[in-house]
């Protein structure tokens, strides 16, 4: 007999399976692990197929062992696992590589999770349980929730409702993880986030395929984790970049994974933010969009008119009543603001040379004495003349977080202003009477489990996310917004956006799925995701002449095999095509030289 064995090692996205002699007498099945002898030495293979071997006069390799104490792939789980490789354009190899760790005989305990409490206000129970009864009438759904504290609560009504199903719940980062973990202490989940060691890994894998019920909650890492009974697949916060893996090989996206597994496994997949994204709307009907829509008091400023007698052009007179009185009652402001520096960027005036910088080609922002490029970190003195024109009229342009603050602490000279931002001690921030603040305090900082005292949270400016060169931006836009109107809602503040465009904010107030659509139908008519799928591809070669003639000729194939793609040439390949005829562009690259790096959902 022979059996068709994939290798779980890194290969050529070219290379397939292995063939290997077996015994009659022992049984060997798709799916089943082995140890195969490769290459000068031995290393660890799932079984694709069995066949009848001889014939050929070729003498084979024989199968080392059988790993009879490791639950066998079902047929599903590895059908699911091929066809995520073929989706990113990888061998199933390095698909069961990345997922698959390595497996030793040492026994190692988990250390106990230590169960916090997971309380929210009595008000808002219902309406979570009800979604978590709803999700589990449906294959797929989206459920609306302000932050990841009601999240857990949503996730912790499906467990108790679903108690013999295995769940896996993926965050984008490792601190949500983390925070969610010591919620559900009680349900004795297996956490992996990237951070355990191999040991800790290989045990926590098999731990997760032998248990019959369980939670694993885990980053992207555990995506790839398949289980032959699962149950649900949460994905919490599932509009963050972070759930694609997008700087080295696999590069998969945790929700496309989510979405084989539901084929596949028949598991649900339920997505959780604190809004959809404009795919959802596309693929999920009306009836799947769920969740309470209760929110703080919330207001809109139009910087059109609150800029003219502004004691500042970022803050408005609405913002400066409210933060006002918010002091008054001893409340605290948290004002967001995703610019750093004292401006925004350092400009000529007289040849409007805008200073970027020489290691990334990114722009410095001005820290006063000091530029800072945000990109790379390169730190430079402030120049004092222009290295284009010899200019000394050097201009900031724009203002940065601690501009604002300046601002801040000179309109209201009693309290205390401080800016919190990547790079600063954010001890004493809780202290602090206004705290201007950049994405890093929501990402790393702000605990809804624990809100702050904060009794006005303000959007300084609910714009920056329109002015971003993608076709997310409004989407982005949205789910920023309601992001920090999340923290007001944990900490029961009122919430004041701050715009240029305040009718497009009051419609996202009103009617949010209706602004998507809109959105989904600007894209539709320019051939934009999810109406045409975008693949990026490079050549890794340090030859100009080298990538050039091999981006072309990936180019001519492309063109040849798939007559309805759209190819943009440069130093890059973009290429557009029907999600229909996915199969016709991936076959293409299934044979294409290791050389292409190629990402099959690149986040535009």
């Amino acid at each position: 007999m022979i059996a068709e064995v994939y290798p779980i090692m890194r290969m050529p996205r070219r290379f397939g399976i292995f063939d290997y002699e077996f015994p009659e007498e022992k049984t060997i099945l798709r799916g089943t692990f082995v140890r195969i002898p490769f290459r000068f030495g031995e290393t660890m293979g799932v079984v694709a197929r069995v066949k009848e071997g001889g014939g050929r006069g070729i003498k084979l390799k024989q199968i080392a062992s059988v790993f009879e104490e490791i639950l066998p792939f079902s047929d599903a789980e590895l059908s699911a696992i091929e066809d995520i490789a073929f989706d990113v354009a990888q061998s199933v190899s390095t698909i069961l590589y990345a997922s698959v760790p390595k497996l030793t005989k040492r026994e190692l305990k988990f250390a106990q999770n230590e169960s916090v409490p997971l309380t929210i206000p009595a008000r808002e129970a219902p309406s979570i349980t009800l979604a978590a009864s709803q999700v589990g009438q449906r294959a797929a759904s989206f459920v609306a929730m302000p932050d990841v504290r009601r999240s857990c609560v949503l996730l912790t009504a499906y467990l108790r409702e679903h108690p013999d199903e295995p769940v896996m719940a993926l965050l984008p980062n490792v601190r949500d993880a983390k925070l969610i973990a010591s919620r559900l202490g009680g349900f004795s989940p297996i956490v992996v986030t990237g951070e355990e060691t191999p040991l800790e890994r290989a045990r926590a894998w098999r731990a997760w395929r032998a248990c019959k019920t369980g939670l694993l909650i885990g980053t992207r890492t555990a995506a790839l984790w398949t289980h032959p009974a699962l149950g649900a697949i949460f994905l919490l916060r599932s509009g963050h970049p972070n759930h694609k893996q997008d700087e080295r090989n696999p590069r998969f996206d945790a929700r496309a994974v989510a979405e084989i597994l539901r084929i596949r496994l028949h598991a649900r997949v339920i997505y959780v933010d604190v809004a959809p994204r404009a795919d959802d709307l596309a693929t999920l009907d009306p009836i799947d969009l769920l969740g309470p829509r209760t929110r703080p008091p919330s207001a809109v400023a139009d910087m059109n008119v609150e800029r003219f007698g502004a004691p500042h052009p970022r803050i408005g007179q609405s913002a400066l009543l409210r933060i006002a009185e918010t002091l008054s009652t001893r409340r605290r402001v948290l004002c967001a603001y995703n610019l750093k520096g004292v401006s925004r960027r350092l400009q000529c005036a007289d040849c409007s040379y805008r200073f970027p910088c020489l290691s990334c080609g990114g722009v410095f922002a001005s820290y006063g004495q000091t530029i800072q490029c945000h990109r790379c970190g390169r730190i430079e003195p402030t120049p004092l003349s222009c290295p284009s024109c010899n200019g000394s009229r050097l201009a900031a342009r724009g203002y940065g977080n601690r501009a604002v603050a300046a601002a801040l602490q000179t309109l209201f000279p009693e309290a205390t202003v401080r800016c919190v931002e990547k790079g600063t001690d954010p001890a004493g921030s809780d202290q602090s009477d206004i705290l201007v603040v950049t994405r890093h305090y929501y990402e790393n900082i702000f605990d809804p489990f624990q809100p702050p005292n904060v009794g006005l949270v303000v959007d300084l400016d609910a714009d920056l996310p329109l002015y971003e060169p993608t076709m997310r931006a409004v989407e982005h836009a949205i789910l920023n917004m309601e992001e920090w109107r999340g923290v007001a809602n944990a900490c029961r503040a009122d919430f004041l956006v701050q715009t240029e465009v305040p009718d497009l904010f009051r419609s996202i107030f009103s009617e949010r799925d209706r602004v998507l659509s809109d959105d989904l139908t600007t894209r539709q008519a320019y051939g934009q995701p999810p109406f045409r799928r975008i693949c990026m591809i490079r050549f890794r070669s340090s030859e100009p002449h080298e990538r050039d003639h091999a981006l072309r000729a990936m180019s001519d194939r492309i063109r040849e095999g798939v007559p309805t793609a759209m190819i943009s040439d440069g130093e890059n390949l973009r290429v557009s095509i029907p999600p229909e005829d996915k199969n016709l562009l991936f076959e293409i690259f299934s044979n294409a030289d290791d050389g292409y790096i190629i990402d099959t959902r690149p986040l535009e």
